[in-house]
C-alpha cells in the first residue's frame, strides 16, 4: 500500500512539472508575439530577433486580399523555420520546414496574416538558440492581374534576358544548384547584373528561374521575384 501511495505521488508530481512547463511555453511564446507596422511611406520591415528551445515568436500583419506578401530568412540554426498562417488559423499557407526561407504568395483575404518561428523538434528538445533576420514585404493594393509573359511572373516564354532588380542595399542575390532555398549556392549577383533566361517554374509558393550568365557560366535556378525584362 505504501509503494502504491508512493507511486501515485511520483506520478501527480511529475504531471505537475509537466503542466508547470507547458504553461512557462505558453507564457514565452505570449510574450514573443508581435505586430508588424511599416515606416511611413514603407512597403516592408526587417526584423531581427531570437529563439530557443520551444520558445516560438509570432508576428501579425494586416494584408488585404490580392497583395503580395514576401517573407525571406536568414538564420544562424539550420533548424529554424518559418510558417505563414492566415486569418482563421488551420493549415500553414507557407511551411518553412518543406518550402525553405523564402515565401512569396497572393493572399487569398483579408485579414491579420501570422509570420510563426520556430525551431524544429529535435533542436527545441536540446533547447539550441537561434539568431534570425526577418524581411518582411507587402505590395500590391488589389487582385493582381494575369502577369505579363515579358517578366519573370511567367512561368513559360518571357524575355531572353533578366535583369536582377528590388535586392537591399548590401545584399546579393543566390543563384542556387536547384530550384529550392536549402540547395548549395552556385554564385551570388547584384542589383542591374544580366542573367540568360532558361525559363521559370513553381515550387510550392515560389517561383524559381533557370538562369545563367551571358556566356553560359554560372548556370542555377533564382527566385523569380527579383527578376526583371532586361532593358535593351
Amino acid at each position: 500500500m505504501r509503494m502504491w501511495r508512493a507511486f501515485v505521488g511520483v506520478v501527480v508530481a511529475m504531471a505537475l512539472v509537466v503542466i508547470a512547463d507547458f504553461g512557462q511555453q505558453a507564457a514565452l511564446a505570449q510574450e514573443r508575439s508581435a505586430r508588424v507596422e511599416f515606416g511611413r511611406g514603407q512597403s516592408s520591415t526587417v526584423i531581427r530577433g531570437t529563439v530557443r528551445g520551444y520558445e516560438g515568436a509570432n508576428y501579425r500583419i494586416n494584408v488585404r486580399g490580392g497583395q503580395r506578401l514576401a517573407v525571406t530568412m536568414d538564420s544562424s540554426n539550420s533548424s529554424n523555420y518559418f510558417n505563414i498562417l492566415g486569418p482563421g488559423g488551420g493549415e500553414a499557407l507557407f511551411n518553412g520546414s518543406i518550402s525553405g526561407d523564402f515565401a512569396d504568395i497572393i493572399v487569398p483575404g483579408s485579414g491579420d496574416y501570422v509570420v510563426q518561428v520556430y525551431l524544429m523538434r529535435n533542436a527545441a528538445r536540446r533547447n539550441e538558440q537561434a539568431r534570425f533576420t526577418l524581411r518582411i514585404e507587402v505590395t500590391g493594393g488589389r487582385p493582381i492581374a494575369p502577369p505579363a509573359p515579358d517578366f519573370a511572373d511567367g512561368l513559360s516564354g518571357g524575355p531572353d534576358f533578366f535583369q536582377v532588380a528590388g535586392i537591399s542595399r548590401g545584399d546579393a542575390l543566390n543563384i542556387r544548384t536547384r530550384p529550392s532555398a536549402q540547395s548549395p549556392i552556385v554564385t551570388r549577383v547584384v542589383n542591374g547584373e544580366i542573367l540568360r533566361n532558361g525559363g521559370c517554374r513553381m515550387t510550392g509558393q515560389t517561383r524559381w528561374c533557370r538562369v545563367s550568365r551571358p556566356d553560359g557560366s554560372n548556370a542555377g535556378w533564382a527566385a523569380g521575384r527579383f527578376l526583371v525584362e532586361a532593358s535593351n
